[in-house]
């Protein structure tokens, strides 16, 4: 079966929706009107907040024959969950279907509903007054009865846009039924995020209040503290002389501009950080100063960190959630500021070696695979290719293990023998050597991503398994591009599989976090919903990489009265509590 327009999908009823909302950031969304139409009939209903508020249940019917049309669900799902509604319906979200229709066009520049209707040729159904409407509703009221009646035509002509949006998409692409279950269990994806952004993340509010009243006096004896051990800041201004003189000083090899001067952007200071572990203090601190507004960070009254996921974002498919406002965000030591509330416990679940696991799994090569299930895949590497004797370990051969860890890590981004030289502190031609080494070791896996490479470079089409393109056929295109995007890709749907399947089944997910997923739960509980929340994973994974395999996850829980921590933002969490506690 084909569907070319919205009539024929098969359920019994389809209705096109929208909410108006308003609220501070951190808080659950104020409702002021709905408007639904049932695109079969025509017929639209509208609704005023002191009207919903009444209402047990949705003024419209739900199950899994019933589907909603909206334009980024998540809006809607947080307004419906707010208003304690059923979300027992299927979800179009033609926003999801907007970014899969485009994704990898330069062309597009914003994902926005006005977006989507230019795109379509739709021009005539995008609101003249869309600014001011918003201004309006965010002012967040009271409104006079003549504003009312303006703010329920604005959102009921974003209403009406929705079903003949969606008809022009069926009539552009027109969907199969794969492509039809895809875009559902993209809506299903859509109603976890709305789930997610629901809950948030509960945070410290005392010690942020604090922090955020003391913060210009800490930072000023933060500088002077971290900059013992470098010597590079004076009035609080980061020199480059003085770092160059460090660098050299310490004999530690930093990147380059073509003009010569040195890289000092945040991804080179990251990746020389995690090289010489020496540096990484002046990473934190550089970032802490550089973007860190702790007043940004969403927070409500609740205590609860809310902020848009930014859903599919990414050309990956990957969320993509504001650097300020979500406190997984900003520099690592800020993530100190999570911290269950009494009675209550989280869990930090990560896949291990995600990537690995789905090269080896959708590349099928069977040597890579063996790596990955053995526990250790730089070891197993380095006994694969001869560099190691058969039962070596990490600890009896932790050099060479890091080297091949250096190479197993960056043959997925492409990096080249400089790169990996630089990683691993080694010589540029024993890096080659390795890389070498790698590509005839795992013959499989290199046909495959040079295939991959290959069509996208030609402007062909690439896939996941669920059906998230990416097509680039103008622009500026890089060929490393290609060679991460299907582990990327992969694993972001293997994340929102994980999500759906936890979602559904009750477990109380706060975020996503790349390729881990953060829960909570009683302090009786967490054991248990962590058994759970490994059974979505793993079941996500397999669906994934196919053929039974799944991928491995790890499991950190956070008791209160403990408070989460990144390892690598401890020693930055310490001198910070350090000087707060001196000013």
């Amino acid at each position: 079966m084909t569907y070319t327009e919205l009539t024929r999908l098969p359920f019994r009823k389809f209705y096109a929706i929208d909410f108006e909302y308003f609220g501070s950031d951190g808080e659950i969304p104020n409702v002021v009107c709905m408007v639904v139409q049932d695109l079969r009939s025509g017929e639209v209903s509208r609704h005023w907040q002191d009207d919903l508020q009444k209402m047990k249940t949705p003024p419209f019917e739900t199950g899994e024959d019933i589907a909603l049309v909206c334009y980024f669900a998540p809006a809607e799902v947080q307004s419906m969950l707010a208003l304690g509604w059923d979300l027992n319906v299927s979800v179009i979200d033609l926003f999801a279907e907007f970014r899969c229709q485009t994704n990898g066009d330069p062309n597009v520049g914003r994902n926005s509903l006005v977006s989507a209707l230019q795109f379509n040729g739709l021009d005539h159904l995008i609101p003249k007054e869309k600014d001011s409407m918003r201004d309006l509703i965010l002012s967040g009221g009271p409104w006079s009865k003549v504003q009312r009646l303006a703010i329920l035509d604005y959102c009921t002509r974003d209403v009406a846009a929705l079903g003949p949006l969606l008809n022009a998409m069926l009539k552009r692409a027109p969907w199969s039924e794969l492509r039809l279950n895809q875009a559902l269990l993209r809506g299903r994806y859509m109603k976890a995020v709305g789930a997610m952004q629901h809950l948030g993340i509960p945070i410290d509010l005392d010690l942020l209040d604090t922090l955020n009243a003391k913060w210009d006096a800490t930072k000023l004896k933060l500088i002077a503290k971290v900059d013992t051990q470098y010597g590079v800041y004076v009035d609080r201004t980061f020199k480059e002389a003085l770092f160059e003189s460090y660098l050299a000083h310490k004999q530690i090899p930093w990147p380059r501009l073509d003009s010569g001067r040195l890289a000092l952007d945040r991804d080179t200071f990251s990746n020389m950080s995690k090289r010489y572990p020496a540096v990484q203090p002046l990473h934190e601190l550089r970032k802490t100063l550089d973007d860190l507004k702790l007043n940004k960070l969403a927070v409500g009254r609740d205590s609860r960190n809310r902020t848009i996921l930014s859903p599919f974002a990414a050309k990956t498919g990957r969320n993509q959630p504001s650097t300020t406002k979500f406190v997984f965000g900003p520099a690592k030591w800020v993530r100190g500021l999570i911290k269950p509330a009494e009675g209550m416990a989280l869990a930090y679940c990560d896949w291990s070696s995600q990537e690995i696991a789905i090269a080896a799994a959708l590349s099928g090569d069977e040597l890579l695979w063996d790596a990955y299930e053995s526990g250790d895949p730089y070891i197993a590497f380095a006994i694969q290719a001869g560099l190691a004797p058969p039962g070596a370990t990490k600890e009896t051969h932790r050099d060479i293990r890091n080297r091949c860890k250096s190479v197993v890590l960056g043959t997925n981004y492409g990096m080249s023998a400089y790169g990996v030289a630089q990683a691993a502190k080694i010589h540029e031609l024993e890096a080659k050597a390795l890389l070498q080494k790698h590509r005839e070791t795992y013959r499989k896996f290199w046909a495959w991503a040079e295939n991959n490479k290959d069509r996208g470079l030609l402007g062909l089409n690439l896939e996941t398994c669920f059906g998230w393109p990416i097509r680039v056929t103008s622009g500026d295109v890089k060929a490393n591009t290609f060679l991460n995007w299907p582990m990327q890709a992969h694993g972001a749907e293997m994340m929102r599989i994980a999500c759906i399947l936890a979602v559904e089944r009750g477990i109380k997910l706060c975020a996503p976090i790349h390729d881990a997923l953060l829960i909570e739960a009683p302090l009786d509980q967490i054991d248990s919903e962590v058994v759970r929340l490994k059974e979505c994973m793993t079941e996500a994974s397999e669906a994934v990489l196919g053929d039974g395999k799944v991928c491995r996850v790890d499991a950190d829980i956070i008791r209160y009265p403990d408070r989460y921590m990144d390892e690598h933002g401890q020693e930055m969490w310490d001198q910070i509590m350090g000087l707060l506690a001196q000013t």
